[in-house]
């Protein structure tokens, strides 16, 4: 969908919305141009009354006053309603526009967002929405009270002088012309400077994120100067997109104020030449009251096409934007093709020669094959980068094999909906996630239903039920990543979180290693609980924490080269082995 259709389908949803904020544009609109006409009159009754002596009370004059004053009160009145329900109008769009771009990133694939930086996507989903937005309050009140006051004033024009109708429509283009010439040259200027400021939010989102890094390795000047450098291209495309925005007003007003002054000529001219030689030239009378009625009239015609100009560059901004947040709405949605649900406990698990990469030029898989049964305890070891972590991700389905499969009793995974498949899994993983909320929401993440004692129980076998009770409100007590938790402590609720929705699966990518020995040594044993008659698998570096698998495989180069418990592994005398002396070796 293209950005413009895509605006157009939120629109059509509002069309109750639409329908009243151009009702009271339509009311207002006409109430503020009849107005210049009824005071022109009242001027010529004044004039009548100078130059006759026709006593004022027999002349109109405080009719045209009267009804003038009338419309000057419809003006404000739907005006009012006009600027709060297209207000409300847009923001029913923008909270939609951003709603979608939402849930469209948590359902796009993971590989999506894996290859996107992180701070960009927040900003579209924050900055890029707030240009939208911007724009579009801009735009439609200029695109109601411009398209009915361009036209009501032409029609009211062309009734009263023809002639200074097509002065007035021959000249006023220009200003829009010199606007639209402008914004086509400009708008590339506008698409850099979105994409400057994405990028400027993925820089600062990692130093935030890493600022303990940065600090460490006095890295500080280096990540200012990453920045300044940005923040340069940035000054540098700005300041060409607002110049080029600056000048398109100034350029339209001298054009309308230009025809301003030619008006007011040639209205003159046609108002002497009237009262000189009492003849109407080609049916274009023109009186004193004309001349200004004419001179507001050629205002109110060119005021859209200079309010537009005056927007211009947040149109210009807002559609870029629109247009960096279309090319993530128009993105395929995580294909889930299976129709299997997981009903019972699953007796076996098989790898059949699985490949896999995330670069076609880099194998991360290669040939895997395994078979593992129900309760099995299955230990991935390996050096860094040898495909341990992407063995999981195979197994959630966040990735699907290029070759080979990957099956649950005989059922292809990609038989199985995600929903269901990832349900059976409980997952711990060296990175903690906690969000910000109490204590107990943290907790029952995953199972919202559960009872005070559940949860209780889930915080005695993680260890952590003795230090939530000494925070100052217990469960209640609101916390999140900046709540002063130490990282072991925040690693324990995740623990927590995982014990009470009892999984059928567990997966533990080195769920331990932010906690001392002592309490790692309580977790082993709680691990030991949950894990009875589950099978699991145990992503870890810590040899000493897989000791008594029942299967333990030593990966190297996204292959398994050595498979066995820890015994007969060491027996062989491989690679696991001097892994193992490596950590533990006696002097």
């Amino acid at each position: 969908m293209k950005p413009i259709s895509r605006l157009f389908f939120y629109i059509k949803k509002y069309p109750l919305s639409l329908f009243l904020s151009l009702i009271c544009a339509l009311v207002f609109v006409v109430s503020m141009c009849l107005t210049p006409m009824l005071f022109g009159k009242a001027i010529d009754e004044i004039t009548l009354v100078i130059t006759s002596g026709v006593n004022i009370l027999d002349t109109n004059f405080f009719f045209y006053l009267i009804v003038a004053s009338v419309l000057i009160v419809l003006v404000l009145i739907f005006e009012f309603f006009f600027e709060y329900l297209n207000s409300l109008f847009v923001e029913k769009i923008t909270k939609d526009l951003r709603n979608d771009v939402f849930i469209k990133l948590n359902n796009v694939p993971i590989s999506y967002i894996d290859s996107h930086p992180h701070g960009d996507l927040v900003s579209r989903v924050i900055n890029d929405t707030d240009n939208v937005n911007v724009a579009l309050i801009s735009g439609f009140k200029q695109f109601y009270q411009g398209s009915i006051q361009i036209i009501v004033t032409l029609i009211i024009m062309f009734i009263f002088n023809w002639i200074l109708g097509l002065v007035v429509v021959f000249l006023t283009p220009f200003g829009f012309l010199i606007s639209y010439t402008l914004a086509k040259k400009t708008s590339k200027y506008f698409k850099g400077q979105a994409k400057i400021v994405g990028d400027m939010g993925a820089i600062s989102l990692e130093s935030i994120n890493n600022i303990d890094l940065i600090k460490s390795f006095n890295y500080e000047e280096e990540a200012i100067n990453s920045f300044k450098e940005e923040n340069s291209k940035l000054y540098e495309v700005g300041r060409k997109a607002q110049f080029a925005g600056s000048l398109t007003n100034p350029l339209t007003r001298l054009v309308n104020n230009s025809t301003y002054a030619i008006v007011g000529m040639v209205a003159a001219v046609l108002c002497a030449l009237s009262f000189n030689s009492g003849n109407i030239i080609l049916g274009a009378s023109c009186t004193v009251g004309t001349i200004l009625t004419f001179i507001q009239y050629s205002n109110q015609f060119a005021k859209p096409f200079n309010e537009i100009s005056s927007c211009i560059t947040e149109i210009q901004t807002g559609f870029s934007s629109l247009k960096r947040l279309n090319t993530i709405l128009n993105e395929e949605n995580d294909i889930d093709l299976g129709k299997e649900k997981i009903e019972s406990s699953i007796k076996e698990i098989s790898f059949n020669k699985v490949d896999f990469s995330y670069e076609p030029s880099k194998k991360i898989i290669n040939d895997f094959s395994l078979d593992v049964k129900e309760g099995e305890h299955i230990a991935i070891v390996g050096p860094t980068g040898c495909g341990k972590t992407t063995i999981i991700n195979l197994l959630l389905r966040f990735y699907d094999p290029n070759n080979g499969e990957i099956s649950f009793d005989k059922t292809n995974t990609k038989d199985i909906l995600k929903e269901s498949l990832r349900r059976s899994f409980g997952m711990v993983l060296q990175d903690t996630w906690i969000f910000s909320g109490t204590v107990r929401e943290n907790i029952i993440y995953g199972k919202e239903d559960a009872s005070e004692e559940e949860i209780k129980e889930a915080c005695i076998k993680a260890n952590c039920l003795d230090f939530i009770n000494r925070l100052p409100n217990g469960f209640d007590t609101y916390i999140d990543d900046y709540s002063g938790l130490s990282v072991g402590q925040k690693q324990l609720i995740s623990i927590a979180r995982v014990m009470l929705i009892n999984p059928k699966i567990m997966i533990l990518d080195e769920a331990t290693s932010n906690i001392d020995t002592r309490t790692e040594m309580k977790i082993s044993n709680a691990f030991n609980i949950l894990m009875k008659g589950k099978t699991s698998f145990v992503i870890a570096h810590r040899l000493s924490t897989i000791v008594n698998s029942d299967l333990i495989l030593v990966m190297k180069d996204g292959k398994i080269i050595e498979r066995g418990k820890h015994k007969e592994l060491l027996d062989k005398h491989g690679f696991y082995f001097e892994l193992f002396n490596a950590q533990y070796a006696r002097k």
